[in-house]
C-alpha cells in the first residue's frame, strides 16, 4: 500500500511482493507489468503495473518518471477464512462510499453480484487517508461463494477471497493540471 499511497520507491531487489518473474511492456501504453511468484501463495497471480507519472508536466511522455499505478492479487485457489471486515481493518478502508472514475463519491461499498451463476461479490472502497499519504488509493475486493457441494462436505459457507486490486487514483490529468500539481 505504501508504494501506491506514499510513493515509496519500487525496487525489484526488495522481495516485498515475492520473486520477480517477468516484466512485460504493455502495448499502447508507456508502461510495464511486473509479475511475481510468492511462496506463501504459490499459485496466486501477483502483478504490479508501472506507467508514466500523469502529474509530470513534460509533453514527451517517454521521458517521464515511471510510477506504480495498479497492484493485483488473483488468488488460486481462492482464500478461505478471511472476511471482508478483516480486510477493511487491515488496509484500513473507508466504509460507506467509494470514488468513481470522475472523482465523485458514490454511496455504499457493495457493487453487487456478477455474473449471477458464479456469485462473485464485488466491493469497492477508498483506502483511509493517512497524514503522510500523497495519493488516494482505490481498493476493489472480489469474493465468491464457495461451491455448494464443497460447502456441504466441509461445512464452509463463508465467501472466498478471489481478487484484491489496489489502484493509485489520479484524477483526470491534463497538461494544465500536471502544471498546477507541481506548484
Amino acid at each position: 500500500m505504501s508504494i501506491l499511497r506514499d510513493d515509496h520507491p519500487f525496487d525489484l531487489a526488495h522481495k516485498v511482493f515475492g520473486q520477480h518473474l517477468t516484466a512485460t511492456p504493455l502495448r499502447g501504453t508507456i508502461g510495464t507489468e511486473y509479475s511475481f511468484e510468492n511462496s506463501t501463495f504459490p499459485h496466486t497471480k501477483i502483478t504490479l503495473f508501472i506507467t508514466d507519472d500523469p502529474t509530470a508536466p513534460m509533453a514527451n511522455r517517454m521521458k517521464v518518471k515511471q510510477v506504480p499505478r495498479v497492484f493485483t492479487m488473483r488468488f488460486s485457489p481462492p482464500m478461505a477464512e478471511i472476511s471482508r471486515s478483516a480486510l477493511e481493518d487491515l488496509f484500513p478502508l473507508d466504509i460507506g462510499y467509494w470514488i468513481d472514475g470522475d472523482g465523485d463519491r458514490q454511496p455504499g461499498n457493495n457493487l453487487g453480484v456478477a455474473p449471477s451463476q458464479v456469485l462473485q461479490h464485488h466491493y469497492r472502497y477508498r483506502a483511509s487517508s493517512l497524514p503522510m499519504s500523497r495519493f488516494p488509493v482505490d481498493v476493489d475486493l472480489t469474493f465468491s461463494d464457495p461451491d455448494s457441494h464443497d460447502a456441504q462436505k466441509h461445512a464452509r459457507n463463508m465467501p472466498l477471497l478471489t481478487d484484491v486490486l489496489l489502484t493509485r487514483d489520479y484524477f483526470k490529468q491534463t497538461p494544465t493540471r500536471r502544471h498546477l500539481h507541481l506548484y
